[in-house]
């Protein structure tokens, strides 16, 4: 399973951060489900712009889109800025258009979640721009996403991701579970 940090935000760091909060809440989740996770972790490597006209990928970006082609379900996780993802997500998403000469390219089949927090209600178009650049890629977007909206579940629970939010990644994750299993017994 890949989990995808669309931030520049390290998760590492700042362990009592609440994407960090959410993140750990997913690898856990994971864990638990018996996945393997595999982090495309924006914070920790570094992505140049993509070029068009320039077909060569640095050592880190290869070994990037070998992992987001090798793994079958994924979950992406990002903040809202400015009502979209963040500009160093979309350049990372933009290096797959290297492996549209493969007999599978971009991310052709595989099923990924998504989770977007915003610090308002507004989630919901970081997760209407990660689902239409997803389709792009040729995923197939698990029709259930989380928007999670930062201020009202600090106020649920303010030092602990609350269990309603929990709850959903929980879910999120089993469903790409039995996705993963249900496609690999048809193969």
């Amino acid at each position: 399973m890949l989990l995808f940090n669309g931030s520049l935000h390290n998760v590492d760091r700042d362990e009592t951060s609440f994407l960090a909060t959410v993140y750990d809440s997913i690898v856990e989740q994971c864990r638990d489900n018996g996945l393997t996770v595999n982090e495309v972790d924006l914070s920790r490597v570094e992505v140049p712009f993509f070029n068009p006209y320039d077909q060569l990928a640095p050592e880190p970006v290869e070994h990037m889109l070998q992992q987001f082609t090798s793994e079958d379900i994924q979950i992406w996780i990002a903040p809202l800025y400015h009502g979209s993802i963040p500009g160093v997500m979309k350049n990372a998403l933009d290096w797959l258009q290297l492996t549209s000469t493969q007999s599978s390219p971009y991310l052709t089949n595989k099923k990924i979640g998504l989770i977007c927090i915003a610090d308002g209600t507004f989630g919901i178009q970081g997760i209407n721009a990660m689902t239409s650049i997803a389709h792009t890629l040729r995923a197939w977007v698990l029709p259930f996403s989380i928007p999670i909206n930062k201020l009202e579940a600090q106020v649920r629970n303010p030092n602990h991701l609350a269990s309603y939010y929990k709850d959903k990644i929980r879910l999120m994750v089993q469903l790409l579970k039995e996705e993963h299993i249900k496609n690999t017994q048809l193969t």
